[in-house]
């Protein structure tokens, strides 16, 4: 979509106020019986003889006790919002979140102008269910409040304005304000100059005739600039008319970038008819021509979704779906026939009143008339016999019951219609009965239940205002001093520059207990109160303050008397704590994941230092057990450091650390070198102690005492090596005696065998010898025969 002449664009802002004209109407009757105006119009109060006409001031104190709600729920929390990010380590991303939502609630809370636009929003909330606020700069991150009547919308437009094309803003500046605009540095080039230049001139010739003409430059355009500048102020003043434009954002997407782009033409004048009916656009503007851009942005795009332009606040009470810009039902509008008939119903009722307390006299003539006009009767008179009284019975009456019936039920339509909204402080029943704690307690629920559905439309659509305040916060080189004052707040605090950016958080809206309602907040506090001692001990702590704040309705006053955070010991620290004993004693510790390693480090580094201040304290000679602790707590605090050193933003804070940790070994080597020195020197500076100074002699003695104890405990261990050596060695003699003495046994058994053996070989032997030796003597012996 796109505007390529002034006039189509003046047809269309011309046609939207044309169809909004009827809903301006209706707009104004609502706020008149809201600020005040009586029920009957002057016209009306004429042609009734209306002797009574005033507004009872009910849909006043509604609509403040509703504004006070909207109020209580957003503002009265400390902070409007929570930042919270998922980018960057994980045991950072809380400290940084709380920097974050610290410095930019603090800037939020502080201004002045941001606190009138809330206010300005709450106020049309409640009398139109919508609240628009915008910018017209790119940077500033304080949006202006906008007329409900200023913004024109097309018809059909969803609440969502996903259908929405173009809307236009009324803009009115003073020639001055225009002048600021379109001169000096910096300039948006997309005013036009020559409109801009003419409009300028209307305006001093407007002044010129209000004034008189005594400038004697009438006929110079550049003395006219002079004027402007040096006569700001009445340039600025009532006195001079204000140069009237439409701001037109429309949607785009012809181009590479697709966005919203915005251009601005001189209001036409158009005044219309009886009704808007018979309505014409005159077609010249303030400078007596048409078809003039007073500023055209070409193909620049102001932002790449609505809410970067224009935010919407939205209570809507409509219950027909989908819903619709133009259709949104506010408590005001909802309220505005009852509250009216009421106001109505009560000038009656008081002309009734005043009705009954007059004395009427019933005379025939106008001579009895003067003489009843003549009587006194404020102490005592007399009453001439022709004047006669008219008595009660016989006067018109007015039916008292009918009457507060009326009253009363307009009472109960409006407290039921408003109670999502106000405090019910009548919840119905007999006033002369006391209701029981069951039964207030459930009207307070139903009450707290019918509040919270209505403020959670308000609180969504609020975060969609912190979002883009958030964005505009993180603009790079912005000329808001407040953005530029949060970014250095951040990044002192150490928040990278990176993470300034508003894809790296998301902003959740803080509310307050019981809706904004006091009444639902007091007896949910008392509730929780009561439950305090079931809690755990951080919780307990949140639930009184949370209470305090119920009761105070002071957050400067209750961060003091409950500190959010007091003197808190993270997860990490106390980790650290606990390990410094186990790494003292010289024993190790395994390294743990997913900690706050800074604090983890810091807690060690004050742990190692007060050991060694405590070292110093006795006059800088450590034992040997601590020589090891402080040893071993030191490569364990340089472990972490590493772990560290792995994130190149803490460059400088391990650099911090690293120097902290080295000066503290330093000293511990200074220790060990003494202790040495003093092992070396115990016997010659035993031998000359006699002539020292008894300090030191002192520190020697406890030198050699403690030499002596580790000299001990080295014999000790010595003498106890060598017994088990000497045990040992018994041991494994006796057991070679006993194989000695197994070897001996076999080897007498074996050469008794032997012997056995031979002495039966020997045998046989001699055996078959003596057998031989019979037959050789016997063989001769035959022969011979």
């Amino acid at each position: 979509m796109n505007f390529e002449t002034a006039s189509v664009m003046e047809q269309v802002v011309w046609g939207m106020k044309l169809a909004d004209y009827p809903r301006a109407q209706n707009r104004a009757r609502i706020n008149g019986l809201f600020n005040g105006n009586p029920p009957y119009t002057e016209d009306e109060e004429k042609a009734n003889n209306i002797a009574i006409n005033v507004n009872s001031l009910e849909g006043t104190k509604l609509a403040h006790d509703a504004r006070n709600q909207f109020s209580n729920a957003f503002t009265k929390p400390g902070n409007f919002f929570t930042c919270r990010t998922d980018m960057g380590p994980q045991h950072k991303r809380s400290e940084r979140g709380a920097i974050v939502t610290r410095n930019i609630n603090r800037i939020m809370k502080r201004s002045l102008a941001y606190y009138e636009c809330q206010r300005s929003k709450f106020a049309m909330n409640v009398l139109h269910g919508i609240g628009p606020s915008g910018w017209d700069n790119c940077q500033i991150w304080c949006p202006d409040p906008i007329g409900i009547e200023d913004v024109l919308v097309p018809s059909n437009t969803l609440l969502t304005m996903k259908n929405l094309p173009f809307f236009a803003i009324f803009r009115s500046y003073t020639a001055e304000e225009l002048y600021r605009k379109t001169h000096g540095a910096l300039v948006d080039p997309g005013w036009q100059m020559p409109v801009v230049e003419e409009a300028l001139k209307w305006a001093d010739d407007q002044a010129r005739t209000l004034m008189g003409s005594t400038w004697p430059q009438v006929w110079s355009p550049e003395k006219m600039e002079e004027r402007i500048k040096q006569d700001s102020g009445l340039f600025a003043s009532d006195a001079v008319p204000t140069i009237d434009a439409w701001d037109v954002y429309y949607w785009n997407d012809d181009k590479k970038e697709s966005g919203w782009r915005r251009k601005m033409i001189l209001d036409a004048n158009g005044q219309p008819g009886v009704g808007g009916a018979a309505a014409t656009m005159s077609g010249n503007n303030i400078i007596g021509k048409g078809n003039q851009f007073l500023y055209d942005g070409k193909a620049k795009v102001y932002g790449s979704k609505i809410g970067e332009v224009l935010h919407f606040q939205f209570a809507d009470l409509s219950a027909v779906a989908p819903f619709r810009y133009h259709s949104v039902r506010s408590l005001g509008f909802l309220l505005y026939a009852v509250c009216h008939l009421q106001n109505r119903l009560r000038c009656k009722f008081n002309e009734a009143v005043f009705e009954g307390l007059m004395m009427y006299m019933r005379v025939k003539s106008l001579d009895e008339a003067e003489r009843a006009l003549k009587i006194e009767l404020i102490s005592r008179g007399i009453i001439d016999e022709t004047v006669q009284f008219v008595p009660p019975q016989e006067r018109w009456q007015v039916n008292e019951a009918l009457a507060q019936m009326g009253l009363a039920e307009n009472t109960r339509i409006i407290s039921e219609n408003s109670s999502s909204y106000v405090q019910n402080q009548d919840f119905g029943g007999n006033p002369s009965t006391e209701k029981t704690k069951f039964q207030v307690q459930a009207e307070l629920n139903a009450t707290t239940a019918l509040i919270s559905a209505a403020l959670l439309q308000a609180y969504t659509y609020q975060t969609f205002e912190y979002n883009e305040i958030f964005r505009r916060f993180c603009i790079p080189d912005s000329r808001d001093p407040d953005v530029r004052d949060f970014q250095k707040q951040c990044l002192k605090a150490g928040v990278p520059l990176k993470m300034l950016v508003a894809e790296a958080w998301d902003q959740e809206p803080e509310r307050v207990m019981g809706a904004g309602n006091k009444t639902n907040e007091l007896n949910i506090a008392q509730t929780l109160m009561s439950w305090r001692s079931l809690y755990d001990p951080e919780s307990q702590r949140l639930v009184l303050r949370q209470a305090t704040l119920a009761v105070t309705d002071d957050p400067a006053l209750t961060n003091s008397l409950v500190p959010e955070n007091p003197n808190k010991i993270s997860d990490a620290a106390h980790d650290a704590q606990l390990a410094s004993g186990t790494l003292l004693m010289g024993l190790p510790v395994g390294m743990k994941t997913g900690i706050n390693h800074i604090d983890y480090v810091e807690a060690l580094l004050v742990t190692m230092a007060t050991i060694v201040k405590k070292v110093e304290s006795k006059g800088g000679m450590a034992t040997e057990d601590e020589l090891v602790g402080l040893k071993n707590i030191g490569q364990h605090i340089g472990q972490h450091i590493q772990i560290i050193a792995q994130d190149k933003e803490e460059a400088q804070r391990v650099r911090q650390y690293a120097d902290d940790l080295g000066n503290l070994m330093n000293m511990v080597k200074a220790y060990e070198q003494r202790l040495e020195e003093a092992k070396q020197k115990a016997a010659e500076q035993q031998g000359g102690a006699q002539g020292m100074d008894p300090k030191d002699q002192a520190k020697l003695q406890a030198q050699v005492v403690s030499a002596k104890i580790k000299a001990k405990a080295s014999e000790d261990s010595h003498a106890q090596k060598t017994a088990q050596r000497q045990v040992s060695w018994q041991a494994d003699e006796k057991r070679k005696e006993e194989q000695h003495q197994l070897e001996i046994q076999r080897g007498t058994q074996l050469h008794q065998a032997e012997i056995a053996a031979v002495d039966v070989s020997t045998a046989a032997d001699i055996t078959r010898e003596n057998t031989r030796l019979k037959e050789t003597k016997v063989a001769p012996k035959k022969k011979a025969e």
